[in-house]
This record gives structure tokens, C-alpha cells and sequence, in this order.
């Protein structure tokens, strides 16, 4: 097999805390025949990225190298590759391998990057702005009026639901886990935002809306919050629980049945089986990123020799909004 590169690549040999990453260098072969090489400007860290870490989903293979997202420039094809050429700027938003300087991926699980939206903004926006559109126009239809919460609004997908939330003309009340996280959300135009270490949540939502509770929940913490969750949506309102950061929750569904919650549980492969829907919820996330929804689009950045700090951070609730490494 051909080679033609070396790649820095930050890999686990098991399962566990942040101290498994180690970072190598590796080989990089010829792509295959359907394979595209990819020289990768900015990846994603995301939540499920450590979920894979900490032994929460199984790996099917140590070593292995995590990361689902990231954007660059095609360095190489295979001999059927016939949509992308070398020069190319492209994307991805779950193709498992993305923590390294350089990777081949198969060429359908690529995206198009247009002209006007940069590496780190890509890298910043995919997963979790194409999360952000399911919530609210799929999973629940916001619509003009709507009075619904957001938990773990200074987080990267609760920041872009809470901004895509207002701009469909919703009142969006926000939680956030630490008191000095308030003023970040504050400014990005949410109504109501509560600390859930200092403050009583279910007050303040009662208190808000004059008992009336939300119509919906958008609910990415799992454990430490659903109990919230279902206590302040109205009769007949919807939960979307689309995460479990805390952990699993418990569902007391005599509860939900008896308040007559809709429950929704959604997944991007649920909302995106074919490229055509694919196609059009990415033209409408860079659409609704044109017209400024989601304001300026600030990533906490890192060296990709960092991963294992970064992680830290994250599951300290240390980081606000997105987090992107630089190779």
C-alpha cells in the first residue's frame, strides 16, 4: 500500500479519563478507490466524543481515533472519486476518526463547504447546528409566541437553539449550569436565564410565565435536569430530550401520561436518512448563519495536542459554545 504523508493523530488505546489520549504520528496511505485525503484546518469537539472516551458508547476497535467532525482541503482522491478534486473545501459532521492532522474518509460522508463560511466556523456549526435545526423545526415547531426553556443555553447546540428559537419570534427562557455563565447568555438576546446552582428553576419559570409553564423543553443535560423538564412544560407540551450530558434520567412515565407530555427522543439519522435532506438542512443552517441567527460565531480553540485538556474543561463546565482544535 502507498504512502504518501505523515500525520499527527491523537489516539486511545482504552477506554477512560482524559489521560488515555496519546498523540502519535502515523502513516498515511493512498486513498482508496471511493476514499478522499483530507487536510483538516479545524475539528469539532464534541459531547459524544466523550461519551467514546469515558467507555459510555463501545468502540468496536482499540486503538482508536476519536472526533466525528471537521473541515479542510481535499489533499488526494481514489480512482472513482468523481464528485471532489484536489483543492476542495469541504466538511463532515459523523465520520468517527476526525482527532487527527490528516485522514482518508469515504467520499459520501463529505460536504461541500461554501466560500463564506470559514474552517473554524464549519467545524463550530455542523453537528451542532444541523442538532439545532431538528430541535426546532422538526423535532418541535417552534412557532411565533412560543414560550419554551433551553437547557444548557451557554453550551454549543443550547446557544444555537436558543438563537434560532428567538429568531422564529419564540420567548426563550435559558439554564445554565454556573451563575457566571448568565451575563454570556444574557447577551445573546435570551429572556430569561436561570443558574442552576444558585437558583430555583421551577420558580422562576412558574413566576415568568404566571403559572402557565412552557409549551416546550429543549433538554440536552439528561439526569440533572429532566425532572425540571417535566415539571414545568404545560399539560399537553413537549420534552425533547435529545442528550443525557448528566447522565440517563429517570422517566416517570405515569407522570407524563397523566400531564399528557409528547416525549420526543430524536436523533439526526432519524430527521437525515437520504443526501437530499441532507442537502437541504445544511443549505438552510449556512442560510440561517448568512442572516446572522446565530450572531459571530467565537469558538474556544485548542492545539490538537491538547485534546486531553480540552475534555477536562468541558466536563468541568468550564467552555462556553463551541470547541475547535487547530492541528
Amino acid at each position: 500500500m502507498k504512502t504518501i504523508d505523515e500525520s499527527g493523530v491523537v489516539r486511545i488505546s482504552r477506554q477512560g479519563s482524559p489521560a488515555v489520549f496519546e498523540y502519535i504520528s502515523e502513516t498515511v496511505v493512498a486513498p482508496k478507490e471511493y476514499e478522499v485525503l483530507i487536510s483538516q484546518k479545524a475539528i469539532a469537539l464534541n459531547f459524544v466524543d466523550v461519551l467514546f472516551r469515558n467507555g459510555s458508547f463501545p468502540l468496536n476497535k482499540l486503538p482508536a481515533t476519536l472526533g466525528v467532525e471537521a473541515s479542510g482541503i481535499v489533499e488526494a482522491v481514489g480512482s472513482r472519486v468523481t464528485e471532489w478534486k484536489i483543492g476542495d473545501r469541504v466538511a463532515y459532521y459523523f465520520s468517527l476518526g476526525a482527532y487527527a492532522e490528516k485522514r482518508l474518509i469515504h467520499q459520501d460522508q463529505l460536504i461541500r463547504l461554501p466560500v463564506d463560511v470559514s474552517f473554524d466556523e464549519a467545524a463550530s456549526l455542523l453537528a451542532k447546528g444541523l442538532t439545532a435545526r431538528m430541535l426546532v423545526k422538526e423535532a418541535y415547531s417552534i412557532q411565533a409566541g412560543d414560550t419554551i426553556l433551553v437547557h444548557a443555553a451557554a453550551g454549543g447546540v443550547g446557544s444555537l437553539v436558543s438563537r434560532w428559537a428567538k429568531s422564529l419570534g419564540a420567548t426563550v427562557i435559558g439554564t445554565v449550569g454556573v451563575a457566571s455563565k448568565k451575563a454570556l447568555v444574557q447577551s445573546q438576546g435570551v429572556d430569561l436565564v436561570i443558574a442552576l446552582d444558585s437558583e430555583d428553576t421551577i420558580e422562576k419559570v412558574n413566576s415568568f410565565t404566571k403559572d402557565q409553564g412552557v409549551q416546550a423543553v429543549f433538554d440536552g443535560v439528561g439526569k440533572a435536569t429532566f425532572g425540571i423538564s417535566a415539571q414545568v412544560v404545560q399539560k399537553r407540551g413537549t420534552v425533547v430530550l435529545y442528550g443525557g450530558a448528566s447522565g440517563t434520567p429517570q422517566i416517570d412515565t405515569a407522570y407524563l401520561a397523566a400531564k399528557e407530555i409528547n416525549l420526543v427522543r430524536p436523533t439526526l439519522s432519524q430527521y437525515l436518512p437520504d443526501k437530499q435532506s441532507l442537502d437541504t438542512a445544511v443549505e438552510e443552517l449556512f442560510e440561517a448563519f448568512r442572516r446572522g441567527v446565530f450572531g459571530e460565531i467565537k469558538p474556544t480553540s485548542y492545539s490538537l495536542t491538547d485534546v486531553a485538556k480540552a475534555h477536562q474543561d468541558l466536563e468541568a463546565g468550564l467552555t462556553t459554545g463551541s470547541i475547535i482544535f487547530h492541528p
